[in-house]
């Protein structure tokens, strides 16, 4: 039993959403970071990454070389003695070589390995950058989300009033057939009938309007589903979690630990293993064997740089500055993100504290309307009153909605802020 509901739960989290489907906020958040085109740029950074990797450890295979070289020189090198009877061979003025020059590194100071730790690191930090840019959707979709809401709750109470107002209209005429009203009592209702009608489809417009919009950010190809609002719970309290910020901050201060290894690296000795060996006329080794001749030179090859007039010392200072603008930064987004928090928390606080007062209104208003319609009915109030009174119980409901929603949006961007779904 417990394993079909591991599974159960697995096919719910993983299947596919269709047209129709009722989208959560956390859906949606989740599907914004996953259909962002920004995703992309992960990809290509590992791509990127295995390409420098493997020229890096192209660096340890031996290097050859192929070289051809055609030369003639205004002097050459003679003896300036002569000997009877023995003729001495004259270097020729044109000269030709052919070569192929094979090197290995032997010795590097683990330039190379720091190096392929760069551009590993160099990846890590492009994946950090994308996560932040990603992230910064949550944000933005839990506004057009909840903005929906609103547009979507104040659209139904709008319906409910429409309800009530038809039926005030069927009285209203039901009186003027038996001779006890007048026609402008029906009018008027007409009128805000209309009113209302132009109040629901200006809302439905903009709810259409902001779902589709939601539908780009999310990746769906058309605004086919709907949306629904949690319960309200409790704001959160105003804590940092699993910001992608921080491990960027913490990518970038590793990346300038490792540039500070590669200056010291760079001044490290070098030695490499060298060959030469080709045809040459004359011989390059004998200037004196004339014709195309064959020559090999073998050896090591060291390479040093013991001064470099304290630039490396410099650059590390420069280094240790640039770290220490990333602790100034880190610090900065801290204490936005704590104010941005803790003023999403008053928030909250204040709209649900709203809530209350909103319902004891409604509660008074609809007291009001119950004694209106008898008023009305007696001919002591008139219609235009009782409708004032009916529209301001209408706008009472609409503004409790909205107080709903602002504290329901304020929590949300608190988890989205902190880093939860």
């Amino acid at each position: 039993m417990r394993y079909f509901f591991l599974f159960a739960c697995f096919i719910w989290v993983h299947a596919p959403l269709r047209a129709g489907d009722t989208l959560t906020l956390a859906q949606c958040r989740a599907l914004a970071v996953q259909n962002s085109p920004l995703q992309q740029k992960k990809g290509l950074a590992e791509s990127t990454a295995a390409l420098q990797l493997r020229s890096l450890e192209s660096n340890n295979l031996p290097k050859i070389n192929l070289g051809a070289q055609a030369s003639w020189q205004s002097d050459v090198f003679g003896l300036p003695i002569s000997f009877p009877g023995v003729e001495i061979p004259k270097v020729p003025k044109d000269q030709y070589k052919l070569t192929a020059d094979v090197s290995e590194r032997i010795w590097d100071g683990r330039l190379n390995r720091t190096l392929s730790e760069q551009k590993s690191l160099e990846k890590e930090l492009t994946l950090a950058q994308t996560e932040v840019d990603v992230y910064q959707l949550r944000e933005l979709v839990t506004d057009l989300y909840c903005k929906a809401l609103l547009l979507q709750e104040s659209a139904a109470v709008l319906e409910s009033a429409k309800k009530d107002l038809e039926q005030r209209l069927k009285q209203a005429e039901a009186s003027i057939a038996e001779g006890i009203a007048l026609r402008t009592t029906a009018d008027q209702i007409r009128i805000q009938l209309l009113k209302n009608d132009q109040q629901i489809a200006t809302t439905a417009a903009d709810f259409k309007t902001l779902l589709e919009l939601l539908a780009i950010w999310i990746g769906r190809p058309a605004a086919d589903f709907s949306i629904t609002a949690r319960s309200l719970a409790p704001p959160v309290a105003p804590t940092v979690f699993n910001r992608p910020e921080y491990h960027l901050f913490e990518v970038q201060a590793k990346n300038l630990q490792l540039n500070k290894s590669l200056l010291q690296q760079r001044t490290q000795p070098r030695l490499d293993a060298f060959a030469q060996t080709g045809l040459g006329n004359p011989n390059p080794l004998n200037f004196f064997d004339q014709g195309f001749k064959p020559f090999l030179l073998i050896g090591l090859r060291a390479a040093w740089t013991p001064i470099d007039w304290g630039n490396t010392k410099r650059d590390q200072q420069v280094l240790d500055l640039q770290a220490k603008n990333i602790e100034v930064q880190k610090a900065n987004f801290e204490q936005r993100l704590q104010a941005s928090l803790q003023r999403d928390q008053q928030d909250a606080l204040k709209y649900q504290a709203l809530l209350k007062q909103d319902d004891e209104i409604i509660a008074l208003q609809a007291d009001i309307i119950s004694r209106a319609d008898a008023q009305l009915q007696n001919g002591v109030m008139t219609a235009t009153d009782y409708l004032t009174q009916l529209n301001l119980l209408t706008q009472a409901k609409i503004t409790r909605k909205t107080h709903e929603m602002q504290a329901l949006q304020a929590r949300e961007l608190q988890l989205a802020k902190n880093g939860d779904q």
